[in-house]
């Protein structure tokens, strides 16, 4: 109608198609037609047409509740389409199929879903989620292991190279420290670190993180199959976290530490900043708020899943999973226990931690030089110091370290020698 008065004014179809923006012929097409004319494209014949007997028998195996009345639910649209190709030679597109489904049978129900909200100190949510970090120059595939206290909705991320399980053990202990305490309850998905067969309420858990739950005082709550809205609140921290950590992740870190540091850093300034829909308060508030709810985390050694003992040789090092690691000089000849955990190598003496080193690198030679200083002991002598040419070759400089003397110069021209050679000559 307003084109019509615009064009009945200015008497240019040309002109008005260019006001509004459309092209001329599209234009003339809607002035020529007559708008209480129907519109043909519904009486015409769809390419499913004569096609109900074919669509009904495979509606039927997929158990649909449009033709299966004691049936629950629908056939996917692409699983009918998909069926209908392969086995009846259709040749029509999926959006065919979909107009042919919308116009012969009622629009599905819509699913309500339930809101639930739970009280503080009673669940968190965890869950993994994958990533590239960028370590000492190297992109890494990285795995998140994401957690979300479902009352105040605060949330950390903790970083791993491996998804085992006792990475698996490790992040929740971190995500714990984290959050200040263990709640009741922790709900997983069901992967097979944390659930060994079933989901939801059948599901059996995995033995071994039955056993750390039960010394941690939580209780393992898997999801149902296929139901990521049971654990909503982490999937939708996983989405948000991925952006507002995703600086973090494309950044360049000397080690996993210093990712881990930095990840640790963003949360608390995020916390401070969003609130929780609960209290209308901070995160920050009310995670101090739950803090008092939370039970205390257990002292539980770092979770390995590797100890062997191994006696240490001349060159103060010790083999484990295919490479040599140094510890300290005072224990050459005696043995040691080496643990696997989930990012390191930790080996003890005496029940105490001697040294610490990166676990499954390409290196397969890990010195520490710190481990071969100190004074001597009754049955170990201390290896020889290292002199002066040593040191500059170990910092990779080509001149001087501090506090050693600098080397002579030549300062005198080249002049000067050509002339004595010359006076040396005549």
């Amino acid at each position: 109608m307003l084109a019509q008065q615009m064009v009945e004014r200015t008497g240019s179809v040309r002109q008005v198609a260019a006001d509004l923006g459309v092209d001329e012929s599209t234009l003339r097409y809607r002035l020529q037609r007559d708008p209480e004319a129907p519109d043909g494209r519904r009486d015409r014949v769809t390419v499913l047409a004569g096609w109900d007997e074919r669509i009904d028998a495979v509606l039927a195996r997929f158990d649909d509740a449009r033709v299966v009345p004691a049936a629950a639910g629908h056939c996917p649209t692409q699983v009918l389409h998909d069926a209908l190709r392969r086995e009846y030679g259709f040749h029509g597109s999926y959006q065919a199929v979909r107009r042919y489904l919308r116009r012969r049978f009622a629009a599905a129900p819509v699913q309500a879903i339930r809101r639930v909200e739970t009280p503080p100190g009673v669940q968190a949510q965890h869950d993994w989620f994958d990533v590239e970090g960028r370590i000492a120059g190297e992109r890494l595939a990285l795995h998140g292991l994401i957690g979300t206290l479902s009352h105040c909705r605060a949330s950390f991320v903790w970083a791993s190279p491996t998804m085992t399980q006792v990475a698996w053990q490790t992040g929740h202990l971190a995500l714990f420290t984290r959050y200040g305490g263990v709640p009741l309850w922790v709900r997983i998905d069901n992967l097979r670190t944390g659930v060994a067969a079933g989901a939801g309420p059948t599901a059996r858990i995995t033995p071994a993180f039955q056993v750390f739950a039960a010394a941690c005082h939580f209780a393992v709550d898997p999801c149902r199959a296929r139901m990521g809205s049971d654990k909503g609140k982490v999937e939708r921290r996983v989405r948000t976290d991925r952006g507002a950590f995703a600086d973090l992740f494309v950044a360049d870190w000397p080690s996993l530490d210093a990712l881990q540091a930095a990840l640790d850093e963003r949360a608390a300034e995020l916390h401070a900043h969003w609130r929780c829909p609960t209290t209308g308060t901070t995160i920050a508030e009310a995670l101090a708020a739950e803090r008092v709810l939370l039970q205390p985390v257990p002292a539980l050694h770092e979770p390995f899943d590797c100890v062997v003992a191994r006696r240490v040789s001349r060159d103060c090092l010790v083999s484990f999973e295919g490479r040599r690691y140094s510890v300290p000089f005072a224990r050459v000849g005696r043995a040691v226990e080496i643990r696997g955990t989930a990012q390191h190598v930790v080996i003890l003496a005496d029940g105490h931690e001697i040294a610490r080193h990166a676990r499954h690198t390409a290196a397969r030679l890990l010195v520490t030089a710190a481990h071969y200083d100190g004074t001597s002991t009754a049955t170990v002598r201390a290896p020889t110091p290292l002199g002066r040419r040593a040191l500059m070759q170990l910092a990779g400089l080509p001149g001087l370290l501090p506090g050693l003397p600098a080397p002579m110069r030549v300062a005198r021209p080249l002049s000067d020698y050509i002339a004595l050679v010359e006076e040396a000559c005549r």
